[in-house]
């Protein structure tokens, strides 16, 4: 506690030094560089402080975020923070692809078929909250107020379809922060990324739908074909990865780490220019490459551990810098209701519908999955691009529910693979 309590100290001086030097900062660089050796650098700094009062170092670094960002401190400008978009796009790659080397095909045959069920209960029965609390609140949303029913119900089926979305990219940073390890860990695993699934094909047809509503017409073979493009796609793409990392392991086994990176940063680029799912992509590279070859997956998860860390610091401190305080004022009523009803609707779903077999997942498994990060933030934009007219407030409303659950996601997470009994060691040298 007193090392952590000397770290807090020591990251409130740095805050403070780097405030002031705002005054400095016309010679230091353009906005972007300038961003991101700042959040870094306190980035590494408050993991170790959150560490130290018993928080997921992912905390830290969201929190470090927000403190420097344009909503706070606001050192960090705007520009700095949209520039950082390509430490995103291989931070999600690269925990992506870590998670895939846990999808081996003894689990998906041991948990798939319960996963899939209880999957298809929690989100379908935290969609039904949402969206009957969306279009009862239509009065009180000024970009709603003025919609035909078809056409409030149609918006509220696709904000509530984002809405119910998890956060992979959360879940499995904290498992590599905890090196947890169990039946519980891989039953949480499973469940977000076959949600995220559920998600993506959802709102395909639910955007296809709202275009028709507000006199698009429904193209039901594009949309069909978007959808498999992006599923498939990003499947068929992830093998091709997966053969190329298997013949640099096998030929060239020299500097991994390096090589991953790269090979993540390609797929991310490469994945957002092709509309494929960057994560998807990664994903099925790392379960590929698991069940060829288990060695090689476990030699690609230590890998990331080296070379990981800074660029999670990097990611989810850029994360806290983008969420925008300001919408917690003007859309803070709505989404904190609509917070709390998907709160409960999850942890109901999750006490109803859970195996049996396993008290643990009726008691816990609702807190790991209240994080949002990258899908929801994801989703969100797009639907801000794709229907100027609304679109733009959406996004504001769901980024203020992001703000909420990313502030308590990662803390509940913790504590529900604390409780199952999972968290092997209390931190895994050189992860996120």
């Amino acid at each position: 506690m007193k090392g952590a309590v000397i770290r807090l100290v020591l990251v409130m001086g740095l805050l403070a030094i780097i405030s002031r030097a705002q005054m400095l900062r016309v010679d230091s660089g353009t906005p972007v560089t300038l961003a991101a050796g700042a959040l870094l650098l306190c980035g590494l700094f408050a993991g170790k402080v959150a560490k130290g009062f018993g928080l997921p170092r992912l905390t830290g670094y969201l929190l470090v975020g927000v403190a420097v960002g344009p909503y706070a401190l606001g050192f960090i400008p705007n520009a700095g923070v949209k520039g950082l978009e390509l430490v995103k796009g291989l931070a999600v790659s690269l925990i992506a692809l870590v998670a895939g080397t846990e999808l081996r095909l003894g689990l998906i045959r041991q948990v798939g078929t319960r996963v899939a069920l209880l999957c298809a209960g929690v989100c379908g029965l935290t969609f039904v909250v949402c969206f009957g609390a969306l279009f009862a609140f239509k009065p009180l949303l000024p970009f709603m107020a003025s919609m035909t029913v078809a056409q409030g119900l149609a918006v509220s089926a696709l904000v509530s379809t984002v809405v119910v979305s998890f956060s992979p990219t959360v879940t499995i940073a904290i498992v590599q922060e905890t090196s947890a390890r169990g039946s519980f860990t891989e039953f949480l695993m499973a469940l977000v990324i076959i949600g995220d699934l559920f998600v993506m094909v959802a709102f395909a047809l639910a955007a296809g739908i709202t275009k028709a509503s507000f006199g698009g017409g429904l193209d039901v073979a594009g949309l069909l074909g978007g959808v498999g493009w992006e599923l498939f796609g990003s499947v068929g793409v992830g093998c091709v990865l997966a053969v190329a990392v298997l013949v640099y392991m096998r030929g060239v086994k020299q500097e991994l780490p390096l090589f991953l990176v790269g090979l993540s940063f390609t797929a991310a680029e490469g994945g957002a220019r092709l509309h494929l799912s960057p994560l998807l992509v990664s994903l099925a590279a790392g379960a590929l490459v698991a069940n060829l070859d288990e060695r090689s997956g476990e030699r690609i998860h230590h890998a990331i551990q080296q070379a990981g860390l800074p660029v999670f610091a990097l990611f989810f401190a850029a994360a806290g810098a983008g969420l925008k305080l300001d919408a917690l004022v003007t859309v803070g009523p709505v989404a904190l209701v609509l917070v709390a009803l998907r709160g409960v609707a999850i942890w109901f779903s999750c006490r109803k519908l859970a195996p049996a077999d396993d008290p643990r997942l009726r008691r816990y498994l609702w807190m790991g999955l209240i994080s949002q990060a990258g899908v929801t933030f994801g989703l969100a934009a797009l639907v801000s691009r794709t229907f100027p007219s609304f679109g733009p407030n959406v996004e504001v409303l769901i980024v203020a529910m992001i703000t909420a659950h990313e502030l308590v996601g990662p803390v509940l997470t913790r504590r529900a693979l604390s409780a199952s009994g999972e968290i092997r060691a209390d931190e895994a040298a050189g992860t996120a």
